[in-house]
């Protein structure tokens, strides 16, 4: 196919009619669900950890006693510190083990539902494996971890599977806001939770509670799956044009679907065959669109979001002696902010937001850092249980307050920018004959490194609380970078047209590329005269 061929094809998709929208609406809203249980549990973890509850289950009469069990973090037993981030690393291996290996096999084989299925089956059994066991018993407590495992796999085969589906069933025109439900779904979850907890703080299985309620949505999800159509871009490639045409009439409920039918078609006569994992990697085009989806991920993950959340309970109770609370106020903020961003992906575009949204990620950080430095001193003490020198954060009610407050800033601008665009943005760049391959490493990648921020918890002795708040200013500027110089604009552009935007758009294009290469250049004509 001549470029001058391809070129008038994809001005013809732009006339494509959408018919009503309300249906895809309500399937992107329902597929989104498995946001609830992706964003409760990473919720409801950073609370239960201080619960009274918790720690009888896991630390008192076991680790130490009650008193040795409420000191401040860098205090703990080092046992059970362990335990806490083992509770929280094995749920981001099941994470990335769901998202990169079960995702993809599902996803290609049986269907787009069938992963959302599957993801709702596996969270259900983690979850009951994680509250149903009896604690005070070391190996009680291996069971538990495993549970916390199947119910990660959920989790990731949820997040690799909701923006997928959610993008595929979408009109273009509302292709980010759609996908951008789950986010939604997971800052409200992730609000809830903290909600939960703080009625559920001093109850006696006030843990085991807030952990259960979520199962909920997981059995709607069951129950309701089998009354949304499959996606008509996953039945034309396995199914043929005329199992697409019918899932396509139902999501649009109009008949006039063939203009849409054509474009999958020239996309899937374009791109070929599926591709192998063996391909993905040899290509060069596609290893460069894999390194940004991989890169969007990541560093949506070094921006310190899930550790801000998930041990932000145990530093606000530290620097505030408010840590349920601190995490109440973060939640809400981060629910509220993601309200508007629904309406900015598709108006504002992706790039801007994720650029804007970062800058104001570094400036909370670095402030919120600079505070504890000036209003927070640390002094050593001696652990009665292991005689070792332990320190203790104290800080001026004002620095705490600060500190939480540009916190509340990292967040908001998180919530409308790299919180949902970097699911969003990963989900829709890859052309389909690589989507789930692709999209299910992309996602693996970004539960991969949350297995290495679990151990945020054990940097806080050496580096300060400070230091770790510094860290991940930097992450988050090289983020901004990393978009500025290799993610262009997808805003409107139809999925199967979005290949010509990647091939348009290149680094050494970029304002800051082309002056530093002139003065380079300048330098090297001045070195040699």
């Amino acid at each position: 196919m001549t470029i001058a061929t391809v070129n008038e094809i994809h001005q013809q998709h732009k006339n494509i009619q959408h018919g009503k929208t309300y249906f895809a609406v309500l399937l992107a809203g329902f597929s989104s669900l498995g946001g609830w249980f992706f964003g409760y549990d990473q919720g409801v973890t950073g609370g239960i950890v201080v619960m009274p509850s918790f720690k009888n289950d896991f630390c008192v009469g076991i680790y130490g006693n009650a008193s040795v069990c409420d000191l401040p973090v860098a205090s703990l037993p080092s046992d059970y510190r362990r335990y806490l981030v083992l509770f929280t690393l094995l749920y981001n291996v099941g994470c990335f083990v769901g998202a990169l290996f079960i995702s993809s096999f599902v996803a290609d084989r049986f269907g787009r539902r069938a992963i959302i299925l599957t993801s709702a089956i596996l969270f259900t059994v983690g979850t009951s494996l994680v509250i149903f066991p009896p604690g005070g018993s070391k190996k009680i407590m291996i069971l538990i971890l495993v549970g916390r495992i199947i119910e990660g796999a959920g989790v990731g085969c949820s997040s690799f599977s909701c923006p997928l589906y959610a993008s595929e069933i979408a009109p273009t025109h509302l292709r980010g806001m759609l996908s951008g439900f789950m986010q939604m779904t997971v800052v409200t979850g992730l609000f809830a939770a903290n909600v939960v907890n703080y009625f559920l703080q001093s109850h006696k299985w006030g843990w085991r509670l807030s952990n259960g309620i979520i199962l909920i949505a997981p059995l709607i999800i069951i129950i309701g799956i089998y009354m949304c159509p499959e996606t008509p871009r996953w039945l034309f490639k396995n199914k043929g044009r005329e199992a697409a045409k019918r899932s396509l009439q139902r999501i649009r409920k109009t008949d006039d679907v063939t203009t849409e039918l054509d474009a999958i078609a020239d996309a899937i006569r374009e791109e070929g065959n599926q591709v192998s994992l063996k391909e993905l990697f040899t290509s060069k085009k596609m290893v460069e669109r894999l390194a940004v989806g991989i890169g969007m991920h990541i560093f949506q993950q070094t921006t310190g979001i899930n550790p801000i959340f998930t041990f932000g309970g145990i530093i606000y109770e530290n620097v505030l002696g408010k840590g349920i609370i601190s995490l109440l106020i973060l939640s809400g903020i981060n629910m509220l902010s993601t309200i508007p961003a629904l309406f900015l992906f598709d108006r504002l575009g992706r790039r801007i937001l994720l650029i804007v949204g970062g800058l104001g990620m570094v400036l909370g950080h670095l402030v919120a850092a600079s505070v504890f430095v000036i209003g927070c001193s640390v002094v050593k003490v001696m652990n009665n249980v292991t005689t070792d020198s332990e320190e203790i954060v104290t800080c001026q009610p004002s620095a705490g307050i600060l500190m939480l407050i540009f916190t509340v800033i990292f967040v908001a601008f998180f919530a409308v920018s790299w919180g949902p665009i970097a699911w969003i943005y990963a989900a829709e760049i890859f052309p389909l004959n690589v989507r789930t391959k692709a999209v299910a490493m992309s996602t693996g990648s970004n539960w991969l490194i949350g297995i290495i921020m679990a151990y945020i918890l054990e940097l806080i002795s050496p580096l300060g609380i400070h230091g770790v708040f510094y860290l991940f200013s930097g992450f988050t500027l090289i983020a901004v970078l990393f978009v500025y110089l290799c993610c262009p604009e997808t805003r409107g552009v139809l999925l199967e047209d979005i290949e010509n935007i990647f091939d348009n758009f290149q680094m050494k294009n970029r304002t800051i590329v082309k002056l530093i290469r002139r003065s380079y250049e300048g330098d090297l004509i001045r070195t040699y005269m």
